[in-house]
């Protein structure tokens, strides 16, 4: 595990602070789910937007009804399998649905841990694309030098000072817009391209 300045505060979020932090990083790697599904011609794309959406509208709108068990079987089916395919590709987007997991884990098990494992396998993203392109694998102290996981860090500690103000349906749609303006995945892809 990355020993990260902001691990201890993940440990200690509230049950809705730990979902509405994925989903954030959900919506923060959507991106990567997508492309994967454009290179292997897949129509999964729809329905992880269509789950994600549901994620949402749980967080913001009041009484909505939600069978989240039900959910998580469609999104098992869809996970692909590195086994499968044979570019780099299917390993962001297989990511994605691990930070997915740890949303649908939030509010199926009000598990104290999914914050945190979110957030480190959004590090491990980066450090696994890091390591690709310069061929080795490097170091904790040198990854926590590269651009992408500064950035990475800034980005989950502006969500989590946006945490820790009272909850509310404006609070929480402020948290996914400002995802949607960062415009950009955490490996640095933009969402227009």
């Amino acid at each position: 595990m990355l020993l990260l300045p902001i691990n201890e505060q993940l440990k200690n979020l509230q049950s809705w602070q730990q979902s509405v932090f994925c989903m954030a990083l959900a919506e923060h790697t959507i991106l990567h789910f997508h492309l994967f599904c454009e290179a292997v011609e897949s129509e999964n794309g729809q329905t992880i937007h269509n789950i994600q959406q549901l994620f949402w509208e749980k967080m913001t709108v009041k009484g909505a009804k939600i069978n989240f068990t039900i959910q998580q079987e469609h999104f098992e089916e869809i996970i692909p399998d590195s086994r499968d395919f044979d570019f780099y590709g299917v390993y962001p987007a297989i990511d994605h649905c691990v930070i997915m997991s740890c949303a649908f884990n939030s509010f199926l098990t009000k598990s104290a841990d999914e914050a945190l494992n979110a957030s480190q396998t959004a590090f491990a993203t980066i450090a696994s694309f890091i390591e690709l392109q310069s061929g080795d694998e490097l170091d904790e102290s040198t990854l926590m030098d590269e651009p992408l996981f500064q950035e990475e860090l800034a980005f989950q500690q502006t969500l989590l000072e946006k945490l820790d103000n009272e909850r509310s349906p404006d609070l929480i749609k402020s948290i996914r817009q400002l995802v949607i303006e960062l415009g950009m995945t955490n490996l640095g892809i933009a969402f227009n391209d």
